[in-house]
């Protein structure tokens, strides 16, 4: 039997790495070489819905969310500069023996946090394992628009963090459980089905027809997503969830599931949270979350690939959608998928509000460097909204 992830406290456990045995090269699309492509054709379920399902992970293709902006709109790179990149992600992501990992994982720490980050209770389940790189041309994950970068903020949601950051002045690390992010508070929101830089989410699916379920494996979550087929409505406005209300169809043989009805709080209350930056990884969203639209795609182009495209739409917090591309790759069927528990609920907030409470003076230093740390990062923001707003007006 092979092991996926296992979730202790706030740490990821690759058990045993899980890599689809014959996954092989990836064209620029996402799509298998054409030598499997050409022979290849999508099965059909007993009811005649092309077939999904499996356990499928994020390739880890290397490949940056935002593009390098000396790529400019150069989709695709050459081979000199694809065996580059692999090269670096491998120096970058093969791990080294614990002690070396961990003192290098606390040279990056922040000042404040030197000698006590990555040195947690519970920092001997991280084991990272290999990490194996696929080779793919595309310049970001980013596919629209067209220069591969997330677009600005609207000036209405930098005003949110604005309004946030400032009522974090006046705040420790851990006054209250608002001042600590969703994820040490054990709630999910609609954005973890796009996390993970490598195998870190793994989707599985389940079809039965009129249904897809999709069970998101990663950290902190497995709640199964049940998307209904049948064009059932929605409900009202008034109901709001933290995954959000899903509904999909076939296009072709292209599964689409839109999802709307998402709570007002995907990145947390009215207080900017602590250990929360402002930097873009995989999955992350500077929103409220009341107003966006997610659409899914997933197209099977390959006996070992899906295409997975996203796109994220949110008229209050960013001036355009944007879609991002990435593929996805089979494990194998035995692959064990732990639960992913989430304990914190239980009592780590009631340790971080201890701690707080045991040196207020820290807790209020670490909070203000912190949001410290953020501004310059706010700053481009607000100066790329402004820039928008006054080129192009309203979304």
């Amino acid at each position: 039997m092979k092991y996926g992830l296992l979730a202790s406290g706030a740490v990821v456990v690759g058990l045993l790495q899980a890599t689809s045995p014959s996954q092989g090269a990836l064209s620029a699309q996402g799509c298998p070489s054409a030598g499997t492509a050409t022979t290849w054709r999508v099965a059909k379920t007993a009811w005649g819905d092309p077939d999904l399902q499996g356990k499928w992970a994020m390739a880890d293709t290397g490949t940056p969310m935002e593009r390098p902006t000396e790529f400019g709109n150069r989709e695709l790179l050459t081979d000199q500069e694809l065996a580059a990149r692999i090269a670096a992600a491998q120096r970058n992501l093969d791990p080294q023996d614990d002690e070396e990992r961990q003192a290098s994982a606390q040279q990056r720490a922040p000042e404040h946090e030197k000698g006590i980050r990555y040195q947690e209770y519970n920092a001997f389940w991280n084991d990272a394992g290999k990490r194996q790189v696929t080779p793919w041309k595309r310049t970001s994950l980013i596919v629209d628009p067209p220069d591969g970068r997330i677009p600005p903020l609207t000036l209405e949601a930098v005003q949110r963090l604005e309004t946030r950051e400032a009522a974090r002045r006046s705040r420790g690390e851990a006054d209250g459980w608002e001042d600590r992010n969703l994820s040490e508070r054990c709630l999910l929101n609609a954005f973890v089905r796009f996390s993970g830089t490598g195998t870190g989410t793994i989707k599985q699916f389940i079809q039965t027809p009129g249904y897809v379920a999709v069970i998101v494996y990663a950290l902190n979550a497995n709640d199964p997503i049940v998307v209904p087929l049948n064009g059932s409505s929605r409900p009202g406005e008034n109901v709001r969830t933290w995954l959000g209300i899903p509904r999909g169809r076939w296009e072709g043989t292209t599964l689409v599931v839109e999802t709307t009805h998402i709570n007002s709080q995907q990145d947390g209350g009215p207080v900017m949270p602590s250990r929360t930056p402002y930097a873009m990884p995989s999955g992350s969203h500077l929103g409220s979350g009341d107003t966006v639209r997610l659409t899914e795609r997933f197209t099977r182009v390959g006996p070992d690939t899906i295409e997975f495209r996203y796109t994220i739409d949110d008229p209050k917090t960013y001036v355009r959608p944007y879609t991002v591309l990435r593929p996805l790759t089979r494990q194998p069927d035995d692959l064990l998928m732990p639960e992913n528990g989430c304990h914190e609920g239980n009592y780590g907030i009631v340790g971080q509000l201890s701690a707080g409470r045991a040196d207020e003076s820290y807790a209020s230093k670490a909070a203000q460097l912190e949001a410290s740390e953020r501004q310059p990062q706010l700053q481009e923001m607000k100066r790329r909204a402004e820039a928008w707003a006054k080129s192009q007006g309203k979304r």
